[in-house]
């Protein structure tokens, strides 16, 4: 037998062994007997991608999360596209999107196709439509470049651009931007790190007035980004900031509890002096300053 047949004949027994548990309901067992059977794709290497590709494609089977990890492990660039087109899928979509990261940049172009496709030809109907484009959108922000970088700041212009000045409901309203959730897309420039983002965010940030939850997050989301750090999840966080648990606990009971607003305490250094913001204040204020002296000079030549 040629080496070309015995690593066909071996794929054939990894992919049955791979699908055997298909339909089956989630054993931690099954699981782990099947994380040892994709190890064995990677073994043999780019000649598994077409057959791991195919298992993928089968979104509804436990084997196509394995196909997914396994994939990603090798690299192959043929498998980019078949990737992609399994982010929006609600239970694969995590594992893809880590399979993806592990491609670099060299996935980033087809993903940002896949939301910039979402966002015009967008899902009105059903629950979590704003999370569609999660996973698409946290492949681009944890895979740091100028492209990613390029993409999300323009991203978030855009839809500010588009914010309505009332407040709206995005499952009734004709909302272009329904399937991208806004603290999210703030989370994925955090995760970029780059600081070229900031002004793209302060700039959001002025939209809304400064006790809004969506104002605070965005000084989070600049200050995080100024100071280096990548913690917490930004969308649940404004769910916390919006209405603390504690404080609604301390509610029902009447003000038992003694609820103490920790805020101050959790976000406090990102709400420090912005020295950018301070430095274009100045600059706006000392260019003013000299058009009024221009003015007054002029209008005393004019006198004379």
């Amino acid at each position: 037998m040629t080496k070309p047949e015995e690593i066909k004949k071996k794929l054939k027994s990894l992919i049955k062994n791979l699908k055997k548990y298909d339909g089956l309901k989630y054993s931690r067992e099954h699981d782990t007997e099947l994380e040892n059977v994709r190890r064995k794709f990677v073994l043999i290497g780019r000649a598994a991608v077409p057959e791991l590709i195919e298992v993928l494609n089968n979104y509804d089977t436990w084997s196509c999360y394995h196909a997914a990890w396994a994939l990603g492990e090798l690299g192959d660039e043929n498998a980019i596209m078949p990737l992609v087109s399994a982010l929006e899928e609600e239970d694969l979509g995590d594992e893809v999107r880590k399979a993806l990261i592990k491609f670099g940049t060299a996935c980033i172009p087809e993903v940002i196709k896949k939301v910039e496709y979402r966002i015009a030809n967008p899902v009105k109907e059903g629950r979590g439509a704003d999370h569609i484009t999660i996973n698409a959108l946290s492949t681009i922000g944890e895979i740091r470049c100028d492209e990613s970088n390029e993409f999300l700041t323009k991203l978030l212009d855009d839809y500010m651009s588009e914010m309505p000045d009332h407040t709206f409901d995005p499952s009734k309203y004709d909302w272009k931007y329904i399937n991208v959730d806004f603290f999210h897309l703030l989370d994925c420039m955090v995760r970029q790190q780059d600081k070229r983002a900031i002004p793209h965010i302060r700039k959001a940030r002025d939209f809304f007035p400064d006790n809004y939850a969506d104002y605070k997050i965005c000084q989070i989301a600049m200050g995080r980004i100024k100071k280096g750090k990548i913690e917490g999840y930004l969308p649940l966080e404004v769910l916390d900031i919006a209405m603390p648990m504690g404080a609604l606990m301390d509610m029902f009971s009447g003000g038992k509890l003694g609820h103490k607003d920790t805020f101050d305490n959790e976000y406090g250094e990102y709400f420090e002096d912005d020295d950018d913001e301070i430095e274009e204040k100045t600059i706006k204020k000392k260019s003013k300053s000299k058009s009024i002296k221009k003015s007054k000079t002029k209008a005393k030549s004019e006198k004379k």
